[in-house]
């Protein structure tokens, strides 16, 4: 009796047919179809080295020669069509001379850049390398948390690296230490991401494109962060179509309930709708709480900024909106920005008119008992800066402003004779 059970066993076990179907795993097969599509990127700069300081920044005619040397960055990239084009973070290329391109087989390739944008941390590049594998970028953005998810990148110049989490969690909201600038809608995983990793890909076991990595906390333990999908085809569509991001315009300008306030709740409250705009047409007025955006919940400025950073001019989005203690929703149908965004943004929340001489914007007025009074500027300052980008005209402004108007301040640097003053100023008041 005992024989006849253990032969069974001994050759279950030993049947090699079996043994190899046990090894070849969900996770081997998508790894073997997607592996081909994640690049290895060297991008190469000549940078100038220099001390800086903040005179430098503001007057860079008057700053002292620097020395120029070459450096290069390593980071990854994904293949998403067979016409050559790869999606990568912005952050990887910056700057870039000269970008290789080193696929799975040791061959190489030059690109080019097709556009990027530094708000979504995303570029797209082409590559002269037609009919190679790439990856479907997911079209629905179905994600479940603790699916199984894979990343494949160069973490640390280590090329085609695999590793295996878990989807921990969705909408993250993350702060860049180096640029301080803050990501609304990440992905987070418990899969190993380190620098290189960079702009590679994060799947699923249907072998999707849901994200593109970014190793933005560099000392993280067990937590990596990846764009989505979802924001990945916005961006790409844009940067094909139009070779650069277009900003998404409702004319509503919000603030976190409890925001400079006792208490709080649910939604966010509307403290600006601009006349004239999509929000405007469809009947929102000042203090009325938005609860929901787009089928999802809004709890804080964040949110909201995350949903209109999913939207493109002439989508139209579903509102769910308290207003006077009931609950109605309205559909909007987002714009472009409006040509002088900047003016009205400034004229709104700072409190000054701007005039055009030379090459320089000057205050030509103040409003009385507006933030820039409170803050002393008057007519005749002249406005360097607007969020950390040097000025010559109203036009680079309204395009400034147009790009960053969900931002929770506007930051201005303001000249006066032989000074410069940095000013914050708060978009919701």
């Amino acid at each position: 009796m005992d024989r006849r059970l253990v032969l069974p066993i001994v050759l279950l076990v030993s049947a090699p047919g079996v043994a190899q179907s046990l090894r070849r795993t969900p996770v081997v097969q998508v790894v073997e179809r997607v592996r081909p599509a994640v690049v290895n990127l060297t991008a190469r700069q000549v940078v100038t080295v220099r001390p800086r300081s903040i005179f430098d920044d503001l007057f860079p005619e008057f700053a002292p020669p620097g020395q120029r040397v070459m450096s290069q960055s390593l980071g990854s990239g994904v293949l998403i069509s067979p016409g050559g084009l790869i999606v990568t973070n912005e952050h990887v290329i910056k700057g870039a001379a000269e970008i290789k391109v080193r696929y799975a087989d040791g061959k190489e390739d030059e690109a080019e850049v097709i556009g990027s944008d530094a708000d979504a941390d995303l570029a797209l590049l082409r590559v002269p390398a037609k009919g190679r594998s790439h990856l479907p970028v997911a079209e629905q953005d179905d994600s479940m948390i603790g699916e199984t998810v894979i990343a494949i990148g160069n973490p640390l110049g280590l090329e085609s690296t695999v590793t295996v989490g878990v989807l921990s969690a969705r909408d993250r909201t993350v702060t860049s230490p180096s640029t301080r600038r803050v990501y609304t809608d990440f992905l987070q995983t418990d899969a190993s991401i380190n620098p290189g990793n960079s702009g590679g890909a994060l799947v699923d076991l249907d072998g999707r494109l849901i994200g593109i990595n970014t190793a933005i906390i560099g000392d993280a333990q067990g937590i990596g962060f990846a764009i989505p999908a979802k924001r990945v085809r916005r961006v790409v569509n844009d940067l094909l179509r139009y070779g650069q991001v277009q900003a998404a315009w409702l004319g509503v300008f919000v603030r976190s309930r409890g925001e400079g306030r006792r208490g709080g709740g649910a939604g966010v409250e509307v403290v600006e709708v601009f006349p004239g705009s999509p929000a405007a047409a469809a009947g929102l007025k000042r203090g009325a709480v938005l609860l929901a955006g787009g089928g999802r919940s809004l709890s804080s400025r964040d949110d909201y900024a995350t949903l209109l950073a999913q939207l493109a001019p002439g989508d139209r989005v579903t509102l769910q909106v308290g207003e006077s203690g009931q609950t109605r929703e309205i559909t909007v149908r987002a714009t472009r920005p409006p040509e002088d965004v900047g003016e009205q943004v400034l004229l709104r929340f700072v409190g000054i008119k701007l005039v055009e001489r030379g090459k320089s914007v000057v205050v030509s007025r103040v409003v009385q008992g507006s933030p820039a009074a409170e803050a002393g500027l008057a007519a005749g300052d002249v406005v360097l800066q607007v969020n950390g980008e040097r000025v010559g005209s109203i036009a680079e402004i309204d395009r400034i402003v147009g790009r960053g108007y969900t931002r929770s301040s506007l930051l201005l640097a303001i000249q006066r004779g032989a000074y410069a003053y940095q000013l914050p100023f708060p978009l919701s008041s």
